[in-house]
C-alpha cells in the first residue's frame, strides 16, 4: 500500500510533501512564539490568548470550504499562497527584529499567524477533491492515514527542535519567523517542481467534474443534504465537535498548568510542551500508520468513546499525579487512538461524498467539528484565567463523563450502522 501511493504514485507524493514541509514550519514557530509568550508580563493571560485567538479559524470551516469550492485552478492557487505566507513571516521576523518583547509583538503577530491557518485550512479543502482523485477508493484510509502520519512525524520534530534552536540562538526570534518561512519556501519549492503533471491531472479533473453552485446560500443548502442523508456522519459530526471543544480546552490548560508548575518541566516550559505533544503525535503516527490490531477494527462509536475516556484520564492525571512520563504515556495512548479514529472519518467522508460537493461538505463539515473550539478556549481557559485552573480540570472530568453518557445513548441509536 505504502509503494502504490508514494513510490509509484509521483503527484500524491508531491502534494504529502508539500504539506509536511508546511506543518513543520508552522510548528517550529508555534512552540517559539508560547515561549515568547511565556516570558512576558501576565504570561498566563498571553498564553490564553494566543490559544483562543489560534482557534478561531477552525469555527470558519465552511466558508472555507466555499472557498475552495470556487477555486478552478487549485496547483496555481496553492503555489501563489504559498508565498503569500512566506512573505508574512518575514514581516512577523522584522517586527521581532524592531521592537522589544512585549504585548504589542505580540498583538500584531497574531493576525498574520490567523492569516497562515486560513490559507492552510483553504488549501487542504482545495487538494482534498484531488487526492480523491488520484488514489482509489480502497487506499482512501490508509493515504488519509500516511498524510496524518507524515505531518504528525515533522510536526513533533518540529516542536522538540524548535525549543532545542530556540534556547542555542539564545531565544531569537527573529531567526524562528524566517525559519519558518524558509520551511513554506521548502514546500513551495517541492511542488513548484512536480507542478507540470499535477497541473494536468487538475485540468483533466476540473473538465470531468461539474462544479458546485457558488453561491453560498446553495452551496450550505446542498451540504445539509448530503450530510443528512448518512446517519452515520450525522452522529460522527455531533460528537466531533464536542470531542473537538473537550481536547482543545484541554490542550490550553495543559500550557498553563505546564506554566505555572516547573515540577512537570522536562528541560524548559517550551521543551517540556513539545515532548508532551511529541507523545500525542508519535500515538498518531502509530495509530495512522499501522492497520493492523485491535483498534483498527473496531467501529468509529467505540473509537470516539476510547479517545473521550483517555481525554478524562489525562486530565485527571494532570490534577492527581502530575508527572512529565505519565502525561508522555497518556498522551501518547491518546494519539494512538485518534490516529485509528481520523483516517476512518476522513474515509468515510471522501468516499460517500460526490466530488462536486467534497469541498463544500467537507468545510461545513469542519465548521461543525469545530464550532466549538474557540468557545470552549474561552470557557475553560477563562476559568483558569479568573478562578483556578484546578476548577477548570474539574470542569473538563465533567465534562468529558457527559459526553461519554451522552456517546454511549447515540451509538445505541446508531447501532445497526456500520
Amino acid at each position: 500500500m505504502f509503494q502504490a501511493l508514494f513510490l509509484k504514485n509521483q503527484q500524491f507524493r508531491t502534494i504529502a510533501v508539500s504539506r509536511a514541509f508546511q506543518a513543520f514550519g508552522a510548528t517550529l514557530f508555534t512552540y517559539a512564539f508560547l515561549v515568547y509568550a511565556a516570558e512576558l508580563p501576565h504570561a498566563k493571560l498571553a498564553v490564553s490568548v494566543i490559544s483562543v485567538v489560534l482557534a478561531l479559524p477552525s469555527m470558519l470551516q465552511f466558508f472555507f470550504g466555499a472557498i475552495a469550492g470556487r477555486v478552478t485552478q487549485r496547483i496555481q492557487w496553492i503555489l501563489t499562497t504559498r508565498l503569500i505566507e512566506i512573505a508574512g513571516y518575514v514581516v512577523i521576523a522584522v517586527v521581532f527584529a524592531t521592537t522589544t518583547p512585549g504585548w504589542l509583538p505580540l498583538l500584531i503577530i497574531l493576525p498574520f499567524l490567523v492569516l497562515s491557518d486560513v490559507i492552510s485550512n483553504v488549501a487542504g479543502l482545495v487538494l482534498q477533491p484531488l487526492i480523491k482523485h488520484l488514489v482509489v477508493d480502497e487506499h482512501l484510509e490508509a493515504a488519509n492515514g500516511y498524510m496524518m502520519a507524515i505531518n504528525n512525524i515533522l510536526a513533533m520534530v518540529g516542536g522538540v527542535i524548535g525549543v532545542s534552536l530556540l534556547a542555542l540562538v539564545h531565544h531569537n526570534f527573529t531567526i524562528f519567523a524566517l525559519l519558518n518561512g524558509g520551511f513554506f519556501l521548502l514546500s513551495w519549492v517541492n511542488l513548484f517542481i512536480g507542478r507540470r503533471q499535477l497541473l494536468v491531472t487538475d485540468r483533466q479533473f476540473s473538465d470531468l467534474v461539474k462544479p458546485a453552485d457558488t453561491h453560498l446560500r446553495a452551496m450550505m443548502v446542498a451540504g445539509f443534504a448530503v450530510v443528512k442523508q448518512d446517519a452515520m456522519m450525522v452522529y460522527i459530526i455531533s460528537m466531533a465537535g464536542l470531542v473537538n471543544l473537550l481536547g482543545n480546552a484541554a490542550q490550553g490548560l495543559l500550557q498553563l498548568s505546564v506554566l505555572a508548575n516547573k515540577q512537570m518541566w522536562h528541560g524548559g516550559y517550551g521543551t517540556t510542551l513539545a515532548l508532551i505533544d511529541a507523545g500525542i503525535g508519535v500515538g498518531i503516527v502509530a495509530g495512522s500508520s499501522l492497520f493492523n490490531g485491535y483498534l483498527h477494527k473496531i467501529k468509529l462509536p467505540s473509537l470516539v468513546n476510547v479517545v473521550l475516556m483517555m481525554m478524562v484520564i489525562n486530565a485527571l492525571a494532570v490534577l492527581f499525579l502530575p508527572r512529565f512520563g505519565l502525561l508522555i504515556v497518556i498522551n501518547f495512548l491518546l494519539g494512538f487512538a485518534m490516529g485509528k479514529l481520523n483516517p476512518k472519518y476522513g474515509a468515510l467522508v471522501t468516499r460517500i461524498v460526490p466530488e462536486e460537493h467534497l469541498t463544500t461538505v467537507a468545510g461545513l463539515l469542519g465548521t461543525f467539528e469545530m464550532i466549538g473550539v474557540p468557545l470552549g478556549q474561552v470557557v475553560f481557559l477563562g476559568i483558569a484565567n479568573i478562578f483556578s485552573t484546578t476548577i477548570a480540570w474539574y470542569g473538563i472530568v465533567g465534562l468529558g463523563v457527559i459526553l461519554i453518557g451522552y456517546s454511549v445513548k447515540m451509538m445505541r441509536r446508531t447501532a445497526t450502522i456500520n
